[in-house]
C-alpha cells in the first residue's frame, strides 16, 4: 500500500475513532487502520486474505455500489458475520477507483462523520488516480525495454538490460525465467481488446505477487508474457500454475478457447539473455497447442524430445523423411502407429509395451513385424529407430497424426 493513501485512512481513522478500510473495485483490499471500535470476522478475514471472500463478494454486488452518488449503508449479515457498514464510492473524474468503507455499529456515522469520510474519498481518489498514471508510466517505460530485450537484435538486448537496471526498473539479480500464457483458440478466434485487457490484468496481479523490481509484464496480440527473476520462481514455484488459472478464469467464454495455457522458458544466467527463455516459453506453447498432455503449464524442461523439435523450423520437422512409413501405418491399422511409438518411447521394452496397451506380448510382437514390414525399418537397428522416433514425434508437433 502507498504511503499516500495509509495516510488518508489513518487521518480519517483518528478523526472518527473508528476503523477504516479502502478496497479498489474488486474488493480486494488496499489500505486499513488500526482498530477502534467494534470489529466482526469479516474485517479480519479481509486483513488476513487481503481480498473479500468470493461469498461476501457475491453480497456486496447486490447492493449496485458502482452506481452510488454518495455513502452506500449496508446491513448487517449473520450469514457473513458481518456488521453493519458504510461504502462511500472512490472516483476521480468519473473513474471507479474502489471504495472506502466504516463499519457502522454500535453507534452509527453521524453525518458531520460521512462529510469527513467523503473528503477523505476525494484525497484517496486523487492518490489512486495519481498512481495509475504513474503506473501506466512505469508499465510503458518497461514494455519498451521487454520488446528490445526479447527482440532478435543482440545489441538492442544488451542495451535494454543496461537500461532496466540503470533506470532502476528491474533488479540486476542473476537470471531470469519467461512465463508465457496464450488462450489457444476455436476456430481461428483471436485476441480482442477485451481478451488482451483481461490477460494484462492476470499478468499484473502474477507480478504484483512479485517483490518489487523482479517483474516484467508485456502484452502482445495473441499472447502475455511475464518476466521474473529466478529468485521470484523459487520463492513461488506455482506462479506459472497459478497465473494460467487467472488468466483462465479472467478470460472466460470456454467455447472461445480450446484452452489457457502457459509455457515456461528455462531459467537464464543473464537478464540479456531472456530473449532465450521466451522463446523457449513460445516452444513449449507450441508444443501444448497440439499435445494436450503438457497442458495446462508446459515446461521446456519437461518436454523431453519435443523442446529440441519445437525450436525447429516447420520445413525442417517435415525433412525427418518418415511421412509415408507414418502414412503406410495409419492406412494399414492406427494402433500400428500407437504401437510404434509406444515401443520407441519405452526402448523396446515389449513388456512394458503390452501391459501400456493392454494386449498380449505376442500381439505386440505381431505388431512389430508389420510395422517393419510397412515401413521398410529394421527395428533392431538403432539408426533406423531412432529416426522413426524423431519422425512420428515431429507429424505429433506439426499435427499430421
Amino acid at each position: 500500500m502507498s504511503e499516500d493513501l495509509q495516510r488518508v485512512v489513518d487521518t480519517l481513522a483518528r478523526r472518527l475513532g473508528r476503523a477504516v478500510a479502502i478496497d479498489d473495485v474488486h474488493f480486494r483490499l488496499l489500505a486499513y487502520s488500526a482498530q477502534a471500535g467494534p470489529i466482526d470476522e469479516m474485517r479480519a478475514r479481509v486483513i488476513l486474505t487481503r481480498a473479500a471472500p468470493p461469498e461476501a463478494v457475491a453480497w456486496l454486488r447486490r447492493f449496485r455500489l458502482p452506481r452510488a452518488d454518495g455513502p452506500v449503508h449496508l446491513p448487517a449479515s449473520a450469514e457473513l458475520d458481518l456488521l453493519p457498514r458504510v461504502a462511500i464510492p472512490i472516483r476521480f473524474q468519473g473513474v471507479q477507483f474502489g471504495y472506502l468503507w466504516l463499519i457502522d455499529a454500535d453507534e452509527p456515522v453521524a453525518d458531520a462523520g460521512l462529510a469527513l469520510a467523503g473528503v477523505s474519498a476525494d484525497e484517496a481518489a486523487e492518490v489512486l488516480f495519481r498512481e495509475r498514471a504513474l503506473g501506466e508510466l512505469h508499465d510503458a517505460r518497461v514494455g519498451e525495454f521487454l520488446r528490445d530485450l526479447t527482440s532478435e537484435d543482440h545489441v538492442a538486448r544488451a542495451l535494454a538490460a543496461d537500461g532496466l537496471v540503470e533506470s532502476g526498473l528491474f533488479a540486476a539479480r542473476g537470471g531470469v525465467v519467461a512465463i508465457v500464457v496464450a488462450p489457444l483458440p476455436v476456430a481461428g478466434q483471436k485476441l480482442d481488446e477485451g481478451d488482451r485487457l483481461a490477460l494484462g490484468a492476470a499478468l499484473r496481479a502474477a507480478a504484483g505477487a512479485m517483490p518489487v523490481r523482479e517483474s516484467m509484464v508485456l502484452i502482445r496480440p495473441d499472447h502475455g508474457l511475464l518476466v521474473v527473476t529466478q529468485r521470484a520462481t523459487e520463492r513461488v514455484p506455482q506462479l506459472a500454475d497459478e497465473l494460467c488459472s487467472s488468466a483462465a478464469q479472467r478470460l472466460g467464454r470456454a467455447d472461445r478457447w480450446r484452452a489457457v495455457v502457459a509455457g515456461v522458458g528455462r531459467p537464464t544466467a543473464r537478464l540479456a539473455d531472456a530473449a532465450t527463455s521466451y522463446q523457449q516459453a513460445l516452444d513449449a506453447i507450441r508444443v501444448a497447442d497440439v499435445i494436450p498432455a503438457f497442458r495446462p503449464v508446459a515446461r521446456h524442461d519437461a518436454l523431453g524430445i519435443y523442446a529440441l523439435l519445437a525450436a525447429q523450423p516447420r520445413e525442417q520437422l517435415r525433412s525427418v523423411g518418415v511421412a509415408q512409413a507414418i502414412t503406410a501405418l495409419l492406412d494399414a491399422d492406427p494402433a500400428l502407429l500407437v504401437t510404434a511409438e509406444t515401443f520407441l518411447d519405452r526402448a523396446g521394452d515389449s513388456r512394458a509395451v503390452a501391459k501400456c496397451l493392454g494386449v498380449h506380448r505376442a500381439t505386440i510382437y505381431h505388431r512389430l513385424r508389420r510395422i517393419e514390414e510397412l515401413t521398410g525399418f529394421d527395428l533392431s537397428d538403432g539408426e533406423r529407430r531412432l529416426i522413426l522416433h524423431l519422425g512420428i514425434k515431429a507429424a505429433r508437433l506439426l499435427g499430421d497424426v
